[in-house]
């Protein structure tokens, strides 16, 4: 079982590396819970549980805008919960238009999986 520092290093390092879907795939839990602060334009709820309900909003998430830059800081660990602060620029690839978009994300892991995804943004 890796430990969290280990899980947060390389589920980091996966991001800054844009393989945020393979990072989910590696660390995500079967019955991971992904929480936002509000239900996503497609009509996915801000609460929802599941890897393929994760997978599907990852896609939304990162399929529909292509991220220009990305700044993370972090991992900060504490007990068995890691944080990320992230910073991207995202470009519409229909109109082009480049939107910023800063988030915190907080993860809790157990037996080397994160069990949830927390995400906190206006």
């Amino acid at each position: 079982m890796a430990a969290i520092d280990d899980v947060a290093r390389d589920f980091t390092a996966m991001l800054r590396l844009g393989q945020f879907e393979a990072a989910g795939e590696r660390y995500w839990a079967d019955a991971v819970t992904s929480i936002e602060p509000a239900d996503l334009p497609t009509g996915t709820p801000a609460f929802v549980t599941g890897i393929d309900a994760a997978r599907g909003k990852a896609k939304f998430r990162f399929g529909e805008g292509r991220i220009d830059e990305l700044g993370i800081d972090g991992p900060f660990v504490t007990g068995d919960q890691f944080a990320l602060f992230l910073d991207m620029l995202i470009t519409d690839p229909v109109s082009g238009d480049a939107q910023p978009f800063t988030e915190i994300a907080i993860f809790t892991v157990r037996d080397g999986r994160i069990v949830e995804e927390r995400f906190f943004y206006d």
